[in-house]
């Protein structure tokens, strides 16, 4: 049976991906439904992209993947729970799609790096990039940290 992650962030830039999954894979734009995106997942004390249940959709892409290279974004995703979202992936796909979801919780103390959310975001148009943070909950203050990303797949 094909697996597929459902990339909603980082994992949508080619770049930030390849640094876990070497080579040129296709991937296939498409949607989720039910969630929304919102920056609250912790991890080594900043907050990073996650989804969250929502009415309306989030863009992202379904990644193949083997079993094996599933196993291994247990290592990038860490905080983030592996979950079956197959039933709500708008293109009709053969096989089993998994998002990585983060507990909804607050950390109004903690910072988001300028770094992920460029990397999330680079290679999109204006009016996409607009779109997505727009569409995206963002509540906590940037960390500018682009001369030295903290974000360690920052591309």
């Amino acid at each position: 049976m094909q697996l597929y992650i459902f990339g909603y962030g980082s994992l949508m830039n080619l770049k930030s991906r390849k640094k876990t999954l070497p080579g040129n894979r296709a991937v296939l734009p498409t949607q989720l439904s039910g969630f929304q995106r919102k920056i609250n997942a912790l991890v080594d004390g900043y907050l990073f992209l996650n989804i969250v249940p929502a009415k309306g959709n989030v863009e992202g892409v379904l990644i193949p993947v083997t079993l094996a290279e599933l196993e291994v974004f247990k290592t990038r995703e860490p905080g983030y729970e592996r979950v079956d979202v197959t039933e709500k992936i708008k293109a009709g796909v053969k096989g089993k799609v998994y998002a990585f979801i983060a507990p909804d919780v607050e950390y109004p103390e903690k910072k988001i790096p300028r770094s992920y959310l460029l990397t999330c975001t680079r290679g999109m148009d204006e009016v996409t990039r607009n779109r997505w943070f727009q569409e995206t909950l963002i509540n906590n203050p940037i960390e500018e940290d682009v001369e030295k990303p903290v974000y360690e797949f920052n591309a």
